[in-house]
């Protein structure tokens, strides 16, 4: 309770000032340093001639309708969004195509793989039968020197 009557009081005291603060207005000219005086004197007749120019852009502007004005921003912000959509749409295309690639690329080696695998185990095999036929005469020849003994 206390801590809302507290945010209330604060609330109640930057809005009272908000009120005072509205006929005061700033005018950076009362504090002026004399060089900024010297720096105003000039500045009046840059600004006359920005005001104009900007009265000119105004009332180029004020000559379109706020419909057609929204119009164009709108197909201004389609635009670019169509322009993002058809980006990322070519970027998923380069993706998948790299993808593609990469698949390609790999099936390949997997059936090198597979490939070599087998004539591998091929080849195993073929030596496993060797060596067993070089264990049998090994055991022929054990079998016969006992024999002759």
């Amino acid at each position: 309770m206390k801590k809302n009557l507290f945010l209330l009081a604060i609330v109640m005291m930057f809005a009272a000032g908000t009120i005072l603060a509205e006929g005061v207005v700033f005018d950076p000219t009362e504090v002026a340093i004399p060089e900024i005086a010297k720096a105003k004197a000039s500045a009046t007749t840059e600004t006359v001639k920005t005001n104009t120019a900007a009265k000119a852009s105004s009332a180029a502007q004020d000559a379109k309708k706020p419909s057609d004005l929204a119009k164009e921003t709108i197909s201004k912000q389609s635009d670019s969004f169509n322009n993002a959509l058809y980006e990322l749409d070519t970027a998923q295309v380069n993706i998948r195509n790299e993808l593609l690639e990469y698949k390609a690329k790999y099936q390949e080696i997997d059936t090198q793989y597979k490939l070599l695998k087998n004539q591998r185990k091929i080849l195993d095999g073929q030596i496993k039968s060797i060596e067993k036929r070089i264990q049998d005469i090994e055991n022929s020849k054990t079998k016969i020197r006992k024999t002759m003994l």
